[in-house]
């Protein structure tokens, strides 16, 4: 799938870079330029049972077409940056852990990348690239002290401060997702028990909503459980705007776990604003009331008195962008 923008690319090659965002089940690419415009863009589906070769000879091959594409319309591209879900390595060279990248795991695999590659590269965490894209380019734009969360089929989070990607081990600042908020919860896919990530995930919502469905057979979220055979956050969201209950309910119930989440993040991290994205913040105002309303009730009030709680607002391009943003510094400073 490819989209360009034609137009006359009045910066300097090394202002504009590519941007690769390395998921499960698809790698999306995106030339971008020191606006966070995106100016050309790909995406090809991924295998993720492929060997750690045919996926880097997949992504090598990607990176050369949209770097042809973007030359075509008049965007020289000077540096890669590639992001992806998981642990790297100190260097950005080996990925310790990608739950949905198994054949990667333990591989060199960023440093074959690099090495196979005629452009500087960036290597990082998606959680990173989706906080700097909304620190440089989006609702959070200047804020000194930022967390971007994307709520999905887990939950990532990446910590800017003072304009820098806080990272601690592993390339990350922590998982927050992963922050244990209940310890009589449920199991978590990371092994932990009670972690955000379990309870106020895509997947904890759809859990959520099968249990409520089952119990209020005369729910508008019933009738499309009937109709779809499973509840997903679109059918949740179809729910909820059509005014039903037993929608709204497990919605803040959800919410609610994130906002317990977000007020433990916030005695450690201090932040101004917190910005929610990812699939299940798109439900609707009642997930991120419900988390507000939380943060406010239990948060510590010196550390969330004053931290505003909003949307992001550059959705599933985040990664691309970011990703192509952290490139671009690597070739400028």
């Amino acid at each position: 799938m490819i989209q360009v923008i034609r137009g006359s690319c009045a910066l300097s090659a090394n202002r504009c870079a590519i941007g690769v965002d390395l998921g499960g089940q698809s790698v999306k690419l995106a030339v971008v330029d020191d606006s966070g415009r995106i100016v050309v863009r790909r995406q090809a589906p991924i295998d993720a049972s492929r060997s750690e070769p045919e996926i880097r000879s997949l992504i090598l091959d990607e990176i050369a077409a949209i770097r042809r594409e973007g030359r075509a319309v008049g965007f020289a591209p000077a540096a890669v940056g590639m992001v992806m879900p998981g642990y790297l390595d100190r260097e950005r060279s080996r990925v310790l852990f990608a739950a949905n990248l198994p054949t990667l795991n333990g591989t060199e695999f960023l440093g074959a990348v690099r090495t196979g590659l005629d452009l500087p590269a960036a290597f990082d965490a998606d959680s990173n690239a989706a906080a700097y894209a909304e620190y440089r380019f989006g609702a959070g734009r200047g804020v000194d002290r930022l967390i971007v969360a994307v709520v999905g089929t887990g939950i990532g989070a990446g910590v800017i401060i003072e304009g820098q990607v806080l990272r601690i081990w592993s390339h990350i600042a922590g998982s927050l997702g992963h922050v244990i908020v209940d310890a009589g919860g449920p199991r978590c896919a990371c092994g932990g028990t009670g972690c955000v990530e379990a309870l106020a995930s895509g997947p904890a919502l759809e859990r959520r909503a099968a249990e409520a469905a089952r119990r209020h057979p005369q729910s508008r979220l019933a009738a499309l459980a009937g109709q779809s055979g499973r509840l997903t956050g679109i059918e949740v969201g179809r729910a909820l705007g059509e005014n039903d209950p037993v929608a709204l309910e497990i919605v803040r119930e959800t919410g609610r776990w994130l906002g317990v989440g977000i007020a433990s993040w916030c005695v450690v991290f201090r932040p101004t604003k917190v910005l929610i994205g990812g699939g299940v913040a798109a439900v609707g105002e009642p997930f991120l009331a419900a988390a507000r309303e939380t943060v406010a009730a239990i948060g510590q009030p010196s550390a969330t008195r004053d931290v505003e709680i909003a949307p992001a607002t550059l959705g599933p391009d985040a990664g691309t962008i970011g990703a192509a943003a952290l490139a671009t510094r690597i070739v400028t400073v």
